[in-house]
């Protein structure tokens, strides 16, 4: 991600084996010029709402202070939190809730919270590009050719490469016949709002660039009658949240 003085750098490692429907995704960054990855922590819950708010640049300091804790709520957390605990003791039958202790607020979890966003609104592969195995772990298809020339420019024929959030295609998943479809991820065609994708073929009309109006930065690419395809965000980490009015 280009930002204001220094540049982050973001690596995904993908790990298909022994995960249910869907393999496991884990990222990585660095930060130019010394360019060492160092994997990215799941994101701050405590902080999503003034993360879906903050429309400033990265500045590419990872332990950066964006929201301090003050002293005086750290305390009254941990407190919270031994309370809890002596109860707990005394009766096992207490529901469980668990307790965040407050914590500093940095530039890292920020960019965990940007990288997941990005990633689960931009990562899109070709449709019979994957597909599950009998123990039900995705992985890629050794029989897929590429989607056809005629239908290469087509949104229905991309889907997002991440867990499936549709409930009719998590109904899919459950059944017998699920390794049988080549359409068990989401479709970028139900994307809201309607518009946040443009496809625009070559000269050859054989290979298409896919980009995110949503998040301005990602392209990704398929060439069509081969299994050429891919993906990368070039951008500031910033959504556009305007989308929906301009167009």
């Amino acid at each position: 991600m280009c930002i204001r003085d220094r540049d982050y750098y973001i690596a995904l490692g993908l790990a298909y084996k022994a995960h249910y429907n869907f393999p496991f995704k884990k990222f990585y960054y660095a930060v130019s010029p010394s360019y060492e990855f160092l994997p990215i922590p799941q994101p701050n819950e405590q902080y999503k709402k003034d993360v879906d708010e903050k429309d400033a640049m990265f500045f590419g300091e990872p332990e950066r202070i964006l929201i301090e804790v003050k002293p005086s709520e750290e305390e009254g957390a941990a407190e919270e939190s031994a309370e809890k605990e002596k109860k707990e003791e005394l009766d096992e039958s207490v529901e469980e809730k668990p307790v965040l202790i407050p914590k500093n607020f940095t530039e890292l979890d920020r960019l965990a919270y940007v990288v997941s966003a990005i990633d689960n609104d931009t990562h899109v592969v070709p449709l019979g590009a994957f597909k599950l195995t009998p123990e039900h772990e995705l992985n890629r298809n050794i029989y897929f050719k590429g989607l056809d020339k005629s239908e290469v420019g087509m949104e229905e024929r991309y889907l997002h490469f991440r867990g499936v959030q549709d409930l009719l295609k998590k109904d899919l998943l459950d059944k017998p016949d699920s390794i049988f479809h080549s359409d068990i991820l989401d479709t970028i065609a139900n994307d809201l709002p309607k518009g946040a994708w443009s496809l625009q073929k070559d000269s050859s009309a054989t290979t298409v660039r896919i980009r995110s109006l949503l998040w301005p930065g990602y392209v990704a690419y398929h060439v069509a009658g081969t299994r050429n395809f891919g993906g990368a965000y070039f951008g500031n980490g910033l959504k556009n949240k305007d989308l929906a009015f301009m167009l």
